[in-house]
């Protein structure tokens, strides 16, 4: 998703773009790109051939890959210039920019890089299907008569949803609630919230930035999707559901741009608890949206995508 938001903000800018990659066991996202018209050139999971890259006749390369080897990506960058989307560490790539749109990532040691690093919430990788959701005055919602969109991410591969919808049902059991879940959870969750009259269950869904725009507030993993619903204006409870979410759920938190738990740690009982303090508390969501509308203002894809199609060397 990373790698398809610059190609979408690189194609608005006039550029021609093409995705190369696989894309597996993900039905709807095969069916979103392919409805981009944006080129996908399949190819074996994690494979990087530069041959492949002059043969294409590229101008820039964006790689986002926790398993490439870095030295494939070092060799791919001496033929075309190369972007690397990172979270936390560079990992050993030699590249001609590194994007971490991670909130706080401004504050790391990037000093062993060599590159032009773009850290931190300004470039956070917003689609504009989800930015053309964001409001102002996010705040001012109908409490517990509001409409609460819960998701776990894409994969949720440790089936969090399941438990965060029983939590919200045993507290909230009256409220208007969409739950957006992996295929493999649709039965679970329904059991989950059998209990709520006002809830809805959904499965994977390329239409999932309108139904995030339909909420009042949102349940999120505390990953990428994060990003997304913080540049929404929304109030937001973020849940850690793999462990590489629990530094920037902890940052969130700190920064006051939400609430939340860390799930891997702490199970996901108690996000019931903090969503009714949420919708209780018209001055915790004020200021939980006034903040992270400043961290995060929705442009961070175009300021990415002028970066990568600059002049480079």
């Amino acid at each position: 998703m990373r790698c398809l938001t610059v190609a979408e903000a690189v194609r608005a800018e006039g550029h021609e773009v093409a995705i190369m990659g696989a894309i597996e066991g993900v039905d709807w996202l095969d069916r979103h790109v392919a409805a981009t018209g944006i080129e996908h050139i399949r190819t074996s999971q994690d494979s990087l051939v530069s041959d492949e890259l002059v043969a294409l006749g590229a101008d820039r390369l964006v790689v986002d890959s926790y398993w490439i080897d870095p030295e494939l990506i070092a060799a791919a960058n001496d033929l075309v210039p190369t972007m690397a989307i990172i979270d936390n560490t560079a990992r050993g790539i030699r590249a001609e920019w590194f994007v971490d749109h991670n909130l706080g990532a401004e504050e790391l040691d990037w000093s062993a890089v060599h590159g032009q690093v773009l850290a931190g919430s300004p470039y956070a990788l917003v689609r504009d299907a989800v930015t053309q959701h964001r409001i102002e005055g996010g705040w001012n919602i109908p409490g517990r008569d509001s409409h609460v969109v819960a998701f776990m991410g894409g994969t949720d591969p440790g089936e969090v949803m399941t438990e965060v919808a029983a939590s919200i049902a045993s507290t909230l059991p009256h409220l208007r609630f969409t739950a957006v879940t992996t295929a493999s959870q649709v039965e679970q969750v329904e059991r989950a919230v059998s209990g709520m009259p006002r809830a809805r269950v959904l499965g994977p869904t390329p239409d999932l930035p309108a139904v995030l725009g339909t909420a009042d507030a949102v349940v999120s993993a505390a990953g990428t999707s994060a990003w997304d619903v913080c540049s929404m204006g929304r109030p937001v409870v973020l849940v850690g559901v793999v462990d590489n979410q629990s530094a920037g759920l902890q940052r969130a938190l700190e920064r006051g741009i939400a609430t939340g738990v860390d799930a891997t740690r702490d199970g996901a009982v108690g996000v019931g608890a903090l969503l009714t303090e949420l919708l209780d508390d018209s001055s915790l969501r004020e200021s939980l949206v006034r903040r992270a509308n400043a961290a995060f203002d929705g442009l961070g894809s175009r300021r990415v995508a002028a970066a990568l199609t600059s002049d480079a060397r």
